[in-house]
């Protein structure tokens, strides 16, 4: 039987719509008790919850809209607003409560949970960000972010508010084991074809300073290639590509045209580029578009680009990865809109293991502009492998011991999308050799045991 939750509010009209976005994330949520529904009702006299400092014998959260206000924009870097976050340990969760008597006192809640939910999945903070503070991708840069700066990003801290949530007002333990999803960006097919890729590599070795045995490690790995002893470095798709069928998804990410030097590693149309989808296919795999650098920012270009693929793959393209996580708020959302994207997974960090949006599980997120959800669902990106290897580079952790630390912290209650490359599984480097190990030997484990 449902029992619907019943909430009033003393809101006013400036911040209806993003109170009724928290409360339709609410009930979509997975983790939220299936019998379980939360109707906002003014005109009735019962009521489970109120939102806004009333007491009684229900449930109440105090009023702190400073996020949901959308006549406000907060400049957070100086706003005190922004203080309450930090000052209530609101997201050092424990199996049942969240900062002891701060998270709840009787029926008392001690911060305003919706507005925190706001902040984290609308992006609340990117979105309002000078462009002053924007990194190379377009997007607030990572070192500004709330979540990384309070040391937070590994933590689902959403999905575990949420738990924390329900448990209180259903009085039953909340403990799913988290579900996966896998996904490959191709930014490069291979690293010495064809031939003249070797001289280039070399010369980057010599100039890079990475030192003369590694230099002749290439002229030896490349002899032995030539022979057919090996693979190139980067074709590494037929363990890249999972034969598993307990994931929830699995895509690969392919580029289709560019403009810049970031882009055209590989031409889409040519044969080698047609064997890896189509080996893709046969493994269970859905194609999705890897738009090339500047695609995410000119309308022309990204249809251009996933019609190109369409025409090649043989699939319709309705899911999407950002390059370089490349991502303007004025113009990149509204180009999946456009252009029949269903899906996205950008929403993942480029130098740290973590939850960007705070949880880990696919949802819609929230149009400032139009003032609602988007008609397309972001599937964050919690875990990708380079961005466990800057960030093991830049704290000195062991890269294999970092990944493998992230996965088992996040076991339960939440959703998982991991990205490999396939580039970065090169034999020739430790990193690559440590990353081979960890995703033929340990990955399945991890993730299903």
């Amino acid at each position: 039987m449902v029992k619907n939750f019943i909430i009033q509010h003393r809101l006013p009209d400036t911040v209806l719509s993003r109170f009724q976005y928290v409360i339709d994330f609410i009930n979509a949520h997975p983790l939220k008790p299936t019998n379980l529904f939360f109707i906002v009702d003014n005109q009735l006299v019962d009521k489970d919850l109120f939102y806004g400092n009333s007491h009684g014998d229900f449930f109440n959260i105090p009023l702190d809209a400073c996020f949901l206000d959308e006549t406000k924009v907060l400049n957070h870097y100086h706003s005190t607003q922004f203080s309450y976050l930090q000052e209530h340990s609101c997201f050092a969760v424990s199996d049942k409560k969240i900062g002891g008597d701060q998270f709840i006192q009787n029926t008392q809640f001690g911060f305003d949970i919706l507005n925190t939910l706001f902040f984290h999945i609308s992006r609340y903070e990117e979105y309002y960000a000078p462009t002053s503070k924007n990194g190379p991708a377009g997007w607030l840069d990572e070192k500004q972010h709330f979540l990384i700066k309070n040391n937070l990003c590994p933590d689902p801290v959403v999905d575990q508010l949420l738990v924390a949530f329900f448990e209180i007002i259903t009085d039953n333990e909340i403990k799913q084991r988290t579900t996966y999803a896998i996904s490959h960006d191709v930014d490069i097919l291979f690293r010495f074809k064809p031939s003249y890729k070797l001289f280039r590599s070399l010369a980057a070795t010599v100039v890079q300073q990475r030192g003369w045995s590694q230099f002749w490690d290439s002229i030896g790995y490349y002899k032995k290639m030539m022979l057919q002893e090996v693979q190139d470095p980067y074709d590494y798709f037929d363990k890249l590509f999972r034969l598993e069928d307990q994931w929830v998804s699995k895509q690969i990410f392919m580029m289709a045209g560019g403009n810049t030097k970031y882009d055209n590693k590989y031409r889409i149309g040519n044969s080698d580029s047609k064997k890896i989808i189509q080996l893709a296919i046969e493994r269970g795999y859905s194609i999705g578009l890897h738009p090339s650098y500047n695609a995410g920012f000119e309308a022309s270009r990204f249809e251009e680009e996933q019609k190109t693929l369409t025409n090649i793959s043989q699939q319709t393209i309705i899911a999407n990865r950002q390059h370089w996580l490349r991502w303007s708020w004025e113009i990149t959302p509204y180009l999946f809109e456009k252009n029949g994207i269903i899906t996205d997974s950008t929403m993942g960090y480029s130098r740290h293991l973590g939850f960007r949006c705070g949880t880990g599980f696919p949802y819609q997120m929230y149009d400032f502009k139009g003032k609602k959800a988007f008609n397309w669902t972001e599937n964050p990106m919690g875990f990708m492998e380079s961005a466990a290897i800057h960030q093991a580079y830049q704290t000195g952790e062991n890269l294999t011991e970092l990944m493998r630390n992230f996965i088992l912290k996040n076991k339960k209650n939440t959703h998982l999308m991991l990205n490999f490359h396939n580039s970065n599984f090169d034999p020739l480097l430790d990193t690559g050799r440590q990353l081979r190990h960890f995703y033929e030997n340990e990955l399945m484990d991890l993730c299903y045991s």
